[in-house]
């Protein structure tokens, strides 16, 4: 079994559930639920357009979401994304004290 995680995977790790990032940038919420799926020319839980992966960046920088372009292309392993999510809890626990 890999551990490896998906690109959707780590959209919805990092941003959140496909209700929460579909309208944030400016699709549906349900929209994403068909990328786990695997398509024509796109395996499941891939990113299926560059301008979708654009939306995504722009969104999760505004928002302070350390999410990378090679996140959105490769996937990445779970130990790493589990280590941004710890980090962005650290930096809300400090925001907030």
């Amino acid at each position: 079994m890999s551990n490896n995680l998906t690109p959707l995977q780590i959209v919805e790790m990092l941003i959140g559930r496909p209700e929460v990032f579909g309208p944030a940038i400016g699709m549906s919420g349900k929209t994403s639920y068909r990328w786990r799926r695997p398509a024509e020319g796109r395996d499941a839980g891939d990113i299926p357009s560059t301008r979708i992966m654009r939306a995504l960046l722009t969104h999760a920088a505004a928002n302070d979401i350390p999410l990378k372009p090679e996140h959105l292309i490769w996937g990445a392993p779970a130990a790493e994304v589990e280590e941004i999510l710890q980090q962005m809890a650290a930096r809300k626990i400090e925001a907030a004290e």
